[in-house]
């Protein structure tokens, strides 16, 4: 212990030792102390805030309950006052004829205006009742079916002659259920002759007096109740402990607590009072709990502080130096390992040999990376090749071309010359795509080969429409890859001139911008194409995705352009419903090579 006491803090001589006693006096003292006096002081200034917002909170919870109370009074003078209702009512009171269900259609209206208002009953001067709940669905099931009950109600109400409250009473039957209620009664009486017909009794939810709709006693360390002149308990906790006296309840709830604080606050215009029953005890633990582990946190957080710095800089800050330095000299791939002169019994011994040996994995990785990026071109090639052969699979099916030959000589010799013309012309088309599809051609060999697909074309679809060309001398003999604009010619016969009968006109214009570059125009006349699909086929030219089943057509072309000439060619689409399509193709000049005429 004393050995590793000596080597934290140093021997009793060391300029270590008085380092560590210096920052204890000069820092730790001072701040423990500081900590002490900032713990009382914020510990008051906690509990007077608590207090102060317990009195804020009450203010709050009179002024609510004085609002709720005048809202459900104003329902109470709003029935009294309805000349229907005193007119059913005293009718009730001397006949049976009266219909009830009149009575309850106006209580209901009543009632549903505030959800705590949960039912209300007319009691008559002759002992009869009519009543309307939101809770009960027969009136038999609540206290009003029972004579004694409704006539201790009205006999209290009937000797206020006044607005009268009656708390807290279970309106339910009690072999049933438990149900706590406040009574809020007024006599019913004609405007006019005051002659008096019976009691309007509202019964109002216990929990309408709360500042919430829940109990508020779930607050720790405070409990809420409602009490009124005779110091009951009207509301606020379980619905055994109504109506008993606030003495009883300390005296059975709180009976071994001895840090109890009762502050009461006396609701304006009724006979009610806000109770808080605080347990300081509990209210202060909380405020110890969080200053004791405040405390607690900053002396350890120091001292492990004091330790680390005392005890690590001197004896690392000059190797770390050191190996900062060799860090810095390391200049990536290489074959050197990093040399420090560190002691081997020195931790940082250990950094430096596992970074030689991250050096010997990086420089192997980095090899690896170079052979793998060779393996990727290779295979990206080798992808490339293997598209545009399934490419070409799409467009050559040069397998029927010694087929057609064969019905070619068949149709000679049974004199069918224009089935014959016909098929020469396809054996033609065939035998131009048959050959290797990645060779190129002059502008002009391709053009010639249009010619002969549109005039089969034409010969299909019956001269419905017409193919004219434009292309000046120097794009002649541009250089293009073969069989690049048959599939856009194709989508416009299939697509464009899909309802044509005559009329169809497709226009093919090519010229050599001042760039250098051939730019081609292939525009129709027929019926365009509608938004959606504009969009879909732009969107498709913006990416790099595999091609569209949906358009194959042009989305071989968007596919070979990318091959050949990556981001060098372009292509656009304009387009519009009803009024024709133009595809405008825009290719670089390449390097042909050896160039098919």
């Amino acid at each position: 212990m004393k050995n590793y006491l000596e080597r934290f803090v140093g021997n009793p001589h060391s300029f270590q030792r008085k380092i560590i006693t210096i920052y204890l006096v000069l820092t730790i003292i001072p701040m423990l102390l500081i900590a002490l006096i900032i713990t009382g002081v914020y510990y008051q200034r906690i509990l007077d805030s608590a207090y102060n917002i317990l009195n804020e909170n009450a203010q709050q919870h009179e002024i609510i309950v004085q609002e709720r109370m005048e809202n459900y009074e104003n329902v109470m003078y709003e029935l009294v006052a309805d000349s229907e209702f005193i007119n059913l009512a005293k009718m009730y009171n001397i006949s049976d004829s009266v219909d009830e269900l009149k009575i309850k259609k106006i209580l209901s209206s009543g009632i549903n205006t505030y959800d705590q208002i949960r039912a209300a009953v007319f009691l008559s001067d002759s002992g009869k009742y009519v009543s309307y709940s939101r809770w009960y669905g027969s009136q038999y099931d609540s206290i009003w079916s029972e004579s004694k009950k409704r006539t201790e109600i009205y006999d209290e109400v009937n000797k206020n002659q006044a607005l009268t409250f009656i708390a807290t009473v279970n309106i339910g039957i009690e072999e049933v259920r438990d149900d706590q209620a406040i009574l809020m009664g007024f006599p019913v009486r004609d405007l006019r002759t005051q002659e008096q017909s019976g009691v309007l009794i509202i019964a109002l939810d216990d929990n309408c007096l709360l500042f919430n709709s829940e109990s508020e006693s779930s607050v720790k360390g405070v409990e809420t109740v409602i009490i009124d002149d005779y110091n009951k308990i009207i509301a606020g906790t379980k619905d055994k402990f109504i109506n008993i006296s606030l003495d009883s309840y300390l005296g059975g709830i709180y009976k071994n607590v001895s840090t109890l604080e009762i502050r009461k606050y006396p609701i304006q215009s009724t006979q009610w009072s806000i109770v808080h029953i605080i347990d300081r005890a509990i209210y202060r633990e909380d405020i110890y709990h969080t200053l004791w582990a405040v405390i607690i946190i900053v002396v350890i957080v120091v001292v492990i502080v004091c330790a680390l710095v005392w005890g690590i800089f001197g004896r690392y800050i000059g190797n770390i130096q050191k190996i900062s330095q060799g860090l810095r000299n390391y200049e990536g791939k290489q074959t050197e390992e990093l040399k420090v002169d560190v002691n081997k019994e020195d931790e940082l011994y250990t950094i430096v040999r596992q970074f030689n040996k991250m050096t010997v994995r990086i420089n192997h990785l980095v090899e690896t990376l170079e052979k793998k990026n060779i393996e990727i071109q290779e295979a990206a090639i080798s992808q490339k090749h293997a598209e545009i052969k399934a490419l070409e699979a799409q467009i050559n099916p040069h397998f029927l071309f010694n087929t057609l030959d064969s019905i070619n000589w068949r149709a000679i010799e049974n004199d069918e010359e224009e089935i014959s013309d016909m098929l020469a012309t396809l054996g033609s088309l065939l035998r131009y795509s048959v050959s290797n599809i990645e060779s190129m051609v002059c502008l002009e060999a391709e053009i010639s080969w249009l010619k002969k697909y549109v005039f089969l074309q034409r010969d299909r679809f019956q001269n419905s429409f017409d193919c004219v060309y434009d292309v000046t001398e120097d794009a002649m003999g541009f250089p293009v890859y073969k069989m690049l604009l048959q599939p856009i010619i194709e989508n416009t016969i299939l697509h464009a001139f899909e309802n044509v009968k005559e009329g169809g006109m497709i226009n093919i214009e090519a010229c050599v911008r001042k760039d250098g570059k051939l730019e081609i125009h292939i525009r129709d006349n027929g019926c365009g194409m509608d938004t959606l699909t504009l969009e879909r086929i732009r969107k498709e030219i913006g990416e790099n995705g595999a091609l569209n089943s949906e358009s194959i057509g042009i989305s071989n072309v968007i596919h070979r352009l990318r091959i050949y000439y990556q981001e060098e060619a372009d292509i656009m689409v304009k387009s519009k419903l009803g009024s024709g399509t133009e595809f405008i193709l825009v290719i670089p000049r390449k390097d042909p090579g050896i160039i098919v005429v």
